[in-house]
């Protein structure tokens, strides 16, 4: 029992060195909160430690009255605590899909941040999430940008988006909110199969910690760290935002790693939709002049090789 009491207090004093570090900023932060442990601890770690946020929760209406049952638990959870609370909630109709569901939250964030003028969003995305997101990423191809995966900080719709909980795993965090005695919301749609996120979590990852005879979650959330570090890196090498066109002598200097980099970089610079491998492979392709000085990407848009330069047409 002590042994359990210090390693619960240690992990209280890392979260709350974690959450103290990041609210450095002194504004006042915007949370994504869902209701779900996860969500409710990162809650509970900013509310004691006095950093001044707002609660943003979206309902997707999927799942009828419990849907609305979630939403109203999470604003009187909010309430009892004087937290300011705001909710965003989808239209009827429309396709019930992860793509679809995440865009509706991230349009509610956005607006959220431009109408309260916020500049900085948490999540409480941890380990556990970070191993099942480089999972997906890899099972559909990704490059180290994409398997580096849910990333501890970025910039997102002009947002700083920062993720404090990322090298929790979700046990320890279920510990710290027995500790504090906090009530959470399960999503019963979580145990649902048919998401590829849940099939991953309930299957493939108990699939794979047998075969390795431990838990891979820590060793898949570690490499995708490695990978994300890796990734601001190659920012910094390759510096500022691209241009409107990419120089052909310029990149045929430079290693294969380079340029596809730099393809990758560009691209995602000028919201090409549907960037992979074959994508940036068909564009360092236009590098080499015995290639064809067109070829086609996705969303109606071509690249093009013109006196030395690429650049982009629709």
């Amino acid at each position: 029992m002590k042994k359990d009491a210090a390693k619960v207090l240690l992990l209280e004093k890392h979260l709350a060195r974690l959450v103290g570090k990041a609210g450095q900023s002194g504004e006042v932060i915007g949370l994504g909160l869902s209701g779900g442990m996860d969500s409710v601890v990162l809650a509970e770690a900013l509310r004691r430690s006095g950093i001044p946020f707002e609660a943003w929760h979206f309902n997707h209406g999927w799942r009828g009255k419990e849907s609305e049952s979630d939403a109203h638990w999470v604003r009187d959870w909010c309430r009892e605590r004087a937290i300011r609370f705001r909710l965003g909630k989808a239209r009827p109709g429309g396709a019930q899909t992860e793509a679809r569901g995440r865009k509706l939250r991230w349009d509610f964030f956005r607006r959220q941040a431009e109408l309260r003028g916020v500049g900085e969003l948490w999540l409480a995305h941890h380990a556990d999430d970070r191993a099942e997101t480089f999972l997906l990423q890899l099972l559909r191809g990704a490059g180290p940008a994409g398997l580096s995966g849910v990333r501890s900080e970025r910039r997102i719709f002009g947002i700083r988006v920062k993720r404090p909980l990322v090298v929790f795993r979700r046990a320890e965090l279920a510990e710290l909110a027995r500790h504090w005695k906090l009530d959470w919301k399960e999503d019963a749609s979580n145990l649902d199969l048919k998401h590829r996120r849940n099939a991953v979590r309930h299957r493939l990852l108990p699939y794979l910690d047998r075969i390795a005879g431990r838990s891979v979650a820590p060793l898949l959330a570690r490499t995708a760290e490695i990978l994300e570090d890796e990734n601001d890196h190659w920012d910094a090498v390759l510096g500022g935002e691209p241009g409107d066109r990419l120089p052909v002598a310029g990149l045929r200097k430079r290693s294969v790693a380079w340029q596809r980099r730099a393809v990758q970089k560009w691209l995602a610079h000028h919201r090409i939709p549907g960037v992979g491998f074959d994508e940036i492979e068909a564009v360092r392709g236009l590098l080499h002049a015995a290639r064809p000085a067109r070829v086609n990407l996705c969303g109606g848009w071509h690249g093009r090789r013109t006196r030395g330069e690429i650049w982009l047409e629709r």
